[in-house]
C-alpha cells in the first residue's frame, strides 16, 4: 500500500475548493477564523459529502474527526465520525494525513495538496485526491480544528499530470 502526499499551489485546486478557500479567507480577515463562525453551509453543495473536519484532542498529540462527510463511505467504506486518525484505515495513512492536518494547525494557515492512495478493503486500486485543508481557532484563539475539503479524482491522467508537476514538494 503506497500513500504519498504533495503540497500543490492553490490555483491547482478546484472550482469548488477554490470557492470554499475564498470563503475561509472572507471569515479569516487576514487572520484564522474562529471554529464558532464557520458554516459548513456556506461551503459549495457539492463539497459536503467529501467534507471533513478533525478536532485537535485535549492532549494536544491526537486529531479526532468531529464531521465525515457521507461521500467518504463510499470511498473508504467506513463512517470515520468520532473517529481518531490512530483508527484509520488502511494504517498507512495514519501518520501521513496526522503530519499534513498537524502542519495546518502549527503553520495557521490553508495548505492544498495532491494525495495518492489505496482505496481501501473494497476496491484494491489506487485513488487520488485533491485537498485544501484550512484552520480553524478554538475559544482561546489556539488553531484547534482543520476544515478539508476533498475531491476524489476519477480521471487517471489528470491524477498523473497533477503528481508529475507537483512531486517535488512531498512532505
Amino acid at each position: 500500500m503506497t500513500y504519498r502526499q504533495w503540497e500543490i499551489p492553490e490555483d491547482g485546486l478546484s472550482e469548488r475548493q477554490r470557492d470554499g478557500l475564498a470563503y475561509w479567507r472572507r471569515l479569516a480577515g487576514g487572520g484564522v477564523p474562529p471554529f464558532t463562525e464557520f458554516d459548513l453551509l456556506n461551503l459549495p453543495p457539492e463539497s459536503l459529502p467529501t467534507t471533513h473536519i478533525a478536532d485537535l484532542t485535549e492532549d494536544g498529540a491526537e486529531f479526532e474527526f468531529r464531521f465525515w462527510g457521507s461521500g467518504f463511505r463510499n470511498h473508504f467504506g467506513y463512517d470515520g465520525t468520532r473517529m481518531r486518525f490512530a483508527e484509520l484505515q488502511p494504517e498507512e495513512i495514519r501518520d501521513p494525513v496526522r503530519q499534513a492536518t498537524r502542519r495546518v494547525i502549527d503553520e495557521r494557515r490553508p495548505i492544498a495538496m495532491m494525495s495518492e492512495f489505496q482505496r481501501g478493503p473494497r476496491l484494491d486500486t489506487q485513488g487520488f485526491q485533491r485537498i485544501v485543508r484550512m484552520p480553524l481557532t478554538g475559544a482561546d484563539g489556539a488553531a484547534r480544528h482543520v476544515v478539508s475539503l476533498v475531491e476524489f479524482l476519477q480521471d487517471y491522467h489528470e491524477s498523473q499530470r497533477i503528481i508529475a508537476a507537483y512531486e517535488g514538494t512531498r512532505f
